[in-house]
C-alpha cells in the first residue's frame, strides 16, 4: 500500500457536502435506532483531543461520528485500504490506517499530526470489537499518543450496536442505540505527576475506567 497522506485541512465544498451527508444520515438513524445521546456538552468545540470508546460493532464510528459536529479521524484496520473503492469511501470520512498486528510507528506519527493540527482522533483502545458487550483491557498506545501530542482524552461509551446483527438470524435488528460522552481527561497533568513512561499506562487505565462507568450508566438506563 502506498504511503497514506493525512488531510487535516478541507475545502469549503467538502465541509458543506460532509455536513449535509452527516445530517441526513443522522436523521435516518435517529428514527431507526431511537438514538439517545448523553453528555454532548462535554465535547470540546475545538482543539486536538482523542476520542476513546468501547467497540461493539463495525458501525460504531458512524453512530459516534453522527453525534459530533467536528470531524473525527478514526483509526481503521489497514486491510480496508487495500480495496480502492473502500479506501476512497473511508478516507472521505477521515479514516486512516492502523496495522493492528505490529507496533505501527506511522500510525503514531499520523495521529500526532492530526492532533497537533487541532483535530479529533477516534481510537478504540481495546483494539478490536467486543460483541458480548464486555469491556476489556485497553492497549497503552492511546496513552502514548496522548503524551506525544499533549492532548486530552474524551471518554465515550456506546450501547446497543452489537444487537443490530445477531447470529444466526439473517436480518437486521433496530435496537435503541445509546451514546454517552464523558468529561475530558487532562492527561498533561498525569504526565507531569508520573513521568512519560508510567503515565501511558495510568492514562489508559483511567480512560478504560471512565468508559466502563459511562457504559454501565447507559446500559442500565431505561
Amino acid at each position: 500500500m502506498k504511503e497514506f497522506v493525512i488531510k487535516t485541512q478541507r475545502s469549503k465544498a467538502y465541509l458543506i457536502f460532509f455536513t449535509f451527508v452527516r445530517f441526513s444520515v443522522f436523521m435516518i438513524f435517529k428514527v431507526l435506532y431511537r438514538m439517545k445521546i448523553y453528555g454532548r456538552e462535554n465535547i470540546p468545540p475545538a482543539g486536538g483531543i482523542i476520542l476513546c470508546s468501547n467497540h461493539l460493532s463495525y458501525i460504531d464510528p458512524v453512530f459516534t461520528g453522527l453525534c459530533i459536529k467536528r470531524y473525527v479521524y478514526f483509526m481503521a484496520k489497514i486491510q480496508l485500504f487495500s480495496n480502492k473503492f473502500v479506501a476512497s469511501v473511508v478516507t472521505f470520512f477521515n479514516a486512516y490506517p492502523v496495522n493492528r498486528e505490529s507496533f505501527d510507528r506511522q500510525t503514531l506519527r499520523n495521529s500526532v499530526e492530526i492532533l497537533k493540527a487541532g483535530q479529533m482522533v477516534g481510537i478504540y483502545p481495546e483494539g478490536t470489537r467486543s460483541t458480548d458487550g464486555i469491556i476489556r483491557q485497553g492497549h497503552k498506545g492511546v496513552g502514548v499518543i496522548s503524551i506525544m501530542s499533549e492532548s486530552p482524552i474524551l471518554p465515550v461509551a456506546i450501547a446497543g450496536s452489537n444487537m443490530i446483527i445477531r447470529k444466526p438470524h439473517k436480518r437486521l435488528f433496530f435496537p435503541v442505540i445509546k451514546i454517552a460522552f464523558g468529561k475530558p481527561i487532562d492527561t498533561v497533568s498525569i504526565q507531569k505527576k508520573y513521568g512519560s513512561k508510567q503515565a501511558a499506562e495510568i492514562i489508559t487505565s483511567q480512560t478504560m475506567a471512565e468508559i466502563k462507568k459511562l457504559y454501565e450508566g447507559i446500559n442500565n438506563a431505561g
